[in-house]
């Protein structure tokens, strides 16, 4: 079994924007590598990769315009994130489709994101750098998350 979820990759030049974000030295907080960002679309947690890539390799998509911003927030207990908006669709589509593999979906809507930084205790006072940028979504990937916390794309597939 792999630790497997379904991702949306920034292009090169919005993940330069966001790993450019200031990143202050702050007590509890740890900051996403800029090789890591991405958004989540599906956490699929540990399943079979025959499974996801079955149940999504008989999607047909479609390409979304994801808007980031306009500032790094706090989101739930822990994290600090970039929203991403335009892929509620795309999101509702893969969470049908792989339903019967994996953890169950969350209950609540889909929350696009980029997390930028982890933190525990108290949540850094007054961090809230803006954020501009936008980017076609032209492709999901199936992303293994293997220990130490290194991300290695599965599969990939094209949004039409």
């Amino acid at each position: 079994m792999a630790r497997l979820f379904v991702a949306v990759w920034p292009p090169e030049e919005v993940g330069d924007v966001l790993a450019g974000l200031p990143r202050p030295d702050l007590p509890g907080v740890r900051w996403t590598a800029p090789e890591r960002l991405h958004v989540t679309v599906r956490f699929l947690g540990d399943c079979d990769e025959g499974d996801a890539v079955a149940a999504l390799s008989g999607l047909r998509l479609s390409r979304a315009e994801v808007v980031l911003g306009p500032a790094v927030q706090r989101l739930g207990r822990g994290v600090l994130a970039v929203p991403a908006r335009g892929l509620d669709d795309l999101a509702a589509e893969v969470v049908a489709a792989t339903r019967h593999i994996g953890q169950s979906p969350p209950a609540r809507p889909f929350t696009g994101h980029v997390t930028v930084a982890r933190y525990r205790g108290r949540p850094p006072a007054g961090y809230a750098p803006p954020v501009r940028a936008a980017f076609a979504a032209t492709e999901i990937a199936l992303v293994r998350s293997d220990p130490p916390g290194s991300y290695r794309n599965v599969a990939a597939f094209a949004l039409l």
